[in-house]
């Protein structure tokens, strides 16, 4: 009797160890899987100058010297202006617009019909490295990741479309809106020749239009290979525009964040008419046609953020956030996708976990 109740002990406790293994070793062999960090940052591989603004004459070649090329001066205007707001009362129907009166502007002279634009961009390498990482199984994911994707054609891709959004003169923004003619020079470090581009012979919409121009197969190359170096290379890039608008026409520097006033302020650097490092910047990563029904391509965000549309194009699944993830853990991604995440860390941001 006494034998029975020890054995049947010794079975319940058999069967316990048993059960005990048996869901360790399943939580053992099931994959880890690899999270978002809390801590992740990128630093930006295109750093891009301001763009300083000058006036001068159409030529067939042109002179860089600069003294041929004196700097534009905002000016001030004092307007007055009537009332255009919805909502407003009747009574100040009939007003002046205060908001419109002495707000900064800019022209070309009236001996001058044509606007120079100039920015300088440095691609840096070590690409796919974060900044700041504090889950090393995740950095050494992406990592890897992206260094598979350069020793493919993809960064060859990526390369194409930013060096195509310098040849079409993506980068002069309304600047660019009805010009007779615009020439875009561009000169790099490493080698002796200037680049010449008709900013008309490409296309705003997509990146098949003059394609083949060998001035941008040069120049596709020498961004690929500062993409592609190491955390000590890296290409010079100078670019010249050249935009021939007529006689005194109006140009259009970036407009400064002025919350707390309603007059509006241009940017300049040293008294010269200038356009943000951050909106060329913009135009250059505007590649991204890969978001689904796309008329014509977006900057590159994680979110496919368009502020000016007021929306947000990669709500559904295909967000930076969601493409990254899936791409660490060896999910299947199209070579579009791989581009896509690949171009947000060209981008650089922080891309940390959310906490909540």
């Amino acid at each position: 009797m006494q034998t029975s109740v020890r054995d049947r002990h010794l079975y319940r406790i058999r069967r316990i160890l048993k059960f005990y293994y048996y869901f360790l070793g399943t939580i053992m062999s099931k994959e880890i899987q690899i999270e978002l960090p809390s801590l992740l940052s990128f630093e930006r591989k295109l750093e891009v100058s301001d763009a300083l603004m000058f006036s001068g004459t159409w030529q067939e070649n042109f002179n860089e010297d600069s003294t041929e090329w004196p700097k534009i001066v905002i000016s001030q205007r004092q307007n007055r202006s009537t009332q255009s707001a919805h909502g407003i009362s009747d009574e100040d129907k009939a007003k002046p617009n205060p908001a419109s009166s002495d707000s900064d502007d800019a022209n070309l002279p009236l001996n001058a019909d044509t606007l120079k634009v100039s920015f300088s961009l440095r691609v840096v390498g070590d690409l796919g490295k974060p900044f700041a990482c504090n889950a090393p199984e995740f950095e050494s994911a992406i990592f890897n990741k992206v260094d598979e994707f350069k020793s493919s054609d993809g960064l060859n891709t990526l390369a194409f479309r930013y060096a195509y959004n310098i040849a079409n003169g993506r980068f002069l923004w309304r600047n660019r809106v009805g010009a007779e003619a615009i020439s875009i020079h561009v000169e790099i470090a490493e080698f002796d020749q200037t680049l010449i581009f008709d900013a008309y012979d490409f296309s705003l919409k997509n990146f098949e239009k003059g394609a083949n121009n060998q001035a941008l197969a040069t120049l596709t190359e020498a961004i690929a290979k500062g993409l592609a170096g190491d955390d000590e290379s890296f290409a010079l890039i100078k670019v010249n525009a050249y935009v021939k608008l007529g006689n005194g026409q109006h140009v259009f520097p970036s407009q400064e964040m002025n919350m707390n006033e309603k007059r509006k302020v241009l940017f300049k650097l040293d008294d010269c008419a200038a356009i943000h490092n951050v909106k060329v910047g913009n135009a250059l990563r505007t590649i991204d046609n890969w978001y689904g029904k796309s008329s014509q391509p977006i900057a590159i965000e994680p979110f496919g953020s368009v502020t000016q549309r007021g929306e947000a194009y990669r709500k559904n699944k295909i967000d930076l956030y969601t493409l990254m993830v899936k791409w660490v853990r060896d999910e299947n991604l199209t070579i579009d996708e791989r581009a896509y995440v690949t171009a947000n860390l060209i981008r650089g941001g922080v891309f940390s976990r959310s906490s909540k």
